[in-house]
């Protein structure tokens, strides 16, 4: 978002008058300090006609200013899936051992 600033020549003032939240909010957004809710990423990324995106606010890894639709659904599409494949591992863990305390009965 430091850049997006940069190269429209605003002020954190200006963009959070225009979003609505306070200057230091923003700038504690800037610093990567906060991350905004979901509604307040949207808007931000509607302001800014989509170069700075509710991905990279968010912290998906891996989407980048200037990707198509396509790509950053297939980059978030990676991020879930990877996710996934954890939440599965951790599953088949629980279930595991729960398997092994319902033996031990």
């Amino acid at each position: 978002m430091k850049d997006y600033l940069f190269r429209k020549n605003l002020s954190v003032k200006q963009l959070a008058a225009d979003l609505e939240i306070s200057p230091s909010y923003l700038y504690q957004l800037v610093r990567g300090e906060r991350k905004p809710s979901l509604e307040l990423a949207k808007k931000i990324e509607t302001i800014t006609d989509g170069e700075v995106t509710v991905g990279r606010l968010l912290g998906f890894k891996g989407e980048k200013p200037g990707m198509d639709l396509e790509a950053k659904y297939d980059a978030r599409l990676a991020v879930l899936e990877k996710v996934q494949g954890q939440f599965d591992e951790k599953i088949a863990q629980i279930e595991s051992r729960l398997s092994k305390l319902e033996k031990q009965r």
